[in-house]
């Protein structure tokens, strides 16, 4: 079997540049790296040919934006592309784009169309050139009525908020109750579960949404980008057919790029409801088996994700099928 590039990473390092890492299938190979505006790699120009005993390189990249990175074997062969997940905006921190996950089936979700995010009233005023590129034609609000009032978007939002329980339940007692990070941890887990039970019909108009036309380029957010974004990712990750390991590395990720000053006063609320200091730092953890929990337990109350989502969260069989041809790309 002839080598292949089986996976790409590019990451924005503090100097500017990017640092490209590669995986290859088969026997080590001669690599062509190539960089453009675009993810289809159509105007993507030869930066290097890399020998075959390297899977590492540092391009420097001095405009403003996007760069995505395309690598192939030298010679010919399957081209990847990538980006930096993160997208690189000043005053938003955790904003990322799905793409570029393999899926089950060999397709690879497709660069610059979902986003996901933490709150956008922090978009800086230079931040706005580089959203308006992106071309984004909708963006779904998670969050509840108090929130969006207290920090409301800067970019027309259509208002979408999930809960994790009955929107008149009383946590005063569990919250006091927790004393432990371990116990914080568990309350998250159960906000994740609480999640797929009580937000089914919102995340099914949301998921329509994305499967219609003119629905793309997208982004939904909430506060951080961790919990209540970090739900729906994943389960529009697992409708796509990403495999459960890569869907949990995505979740993780939000502790490399959620904000300080988000913790702060999530961590301030959570104290000031009765909650100990640890069990609120548990809560703002991003524990893998806590995600992992709740997508095993989606399997186990409804079968698979696309059972859920035409079931509880009732989108039409068709709309799933169209979401996965506007969302998924064949590898080259």
């Amino acid at each position: 079997m002839s080598s292949a590039v089986a996976h790409v990473e590019v990451e924005t390092q503090p100097d500017g540049e990017l640092l490209v890492r590669w995986e290859v299938d088969g026997e080590p190979v001669a690599v062509d790296v190539a960089t453009g505006s675009r993810p289809d790699h159509l105007d993507h120009r030869h930066e290097r040919t890399v020998p075959s005993d390297q899977t590492v390189l540092r391009l420097p990249h001095d405009a403003t934006g996007r760069l995505f990175v395309s690598v192939a074997p030298h010679g010919g062969g399957s081209v990847v592309v990538a980006t930096d997940r993160r997208v690189p905006f000043e005053g938003v921190t955790n904003f990322r784009d799905i793409g570029g996950y393999q899926t089950r089936f060999g397709a690879r979700t497709r660069w610059g169309l979902v986003f996901r995010a933490d709150a956008l009233h922090g978009l800086s005023p230079g931040d706005r050139a580089l959203y308006d590129r992106l071309g984004i034609v909708a963006v779904y609000d998670l969050r509840g009525e108090v929130e969006r009032d207290e920090r409301p978007n800067p970019v027309p939002s259509r208002q979408l908020a999930i809960l994790g329980r009955p929107a008149d339940s009383d946590r005063s007692a569990e919250l006091a109750s927790a004393t432990t990070q371990a116990d914080g941890e568990r309350i998250l887990c159960d906000l994740y579960v609480g999640l797929i039970d009580h937000a089914a019909l919102q995340i099914g108009e949301l998921f329509t949404a994305l499967s219609e036309d003119n629905g793309l380029p997208a982004v939904f957010h909430c506060h951080a980008g961790k919990d209540r974004t970090g739900l729906v990712a994943a389960l529009l990750l697992d409708a796509l057919g990403v495999e459960r390991v890569t869907i949990l590395d995505d979740y993780g990720l939000t502790a490399r790029y959620c904000r300080r000053t988000h913790q702060e006063s999530s961590y301030a609320r959570l104290v000031e409801s009765g909650m100990s200091q640890e069990a609120a730092a548990g809560v703002l953890a991003t524990p893998r088996w806590a995600m992992q929990h709740a997508l095993e337990e989606l399997d186990r109350r409804y079968g698979s994700v696309a059972d859920y989502l035409r079931g509880p969260a009732s989108m039409k069989p068709d709309s799933l099928r169209t979401l996965r041809q506007r969302l998924l790309a064949s590898t080259p």
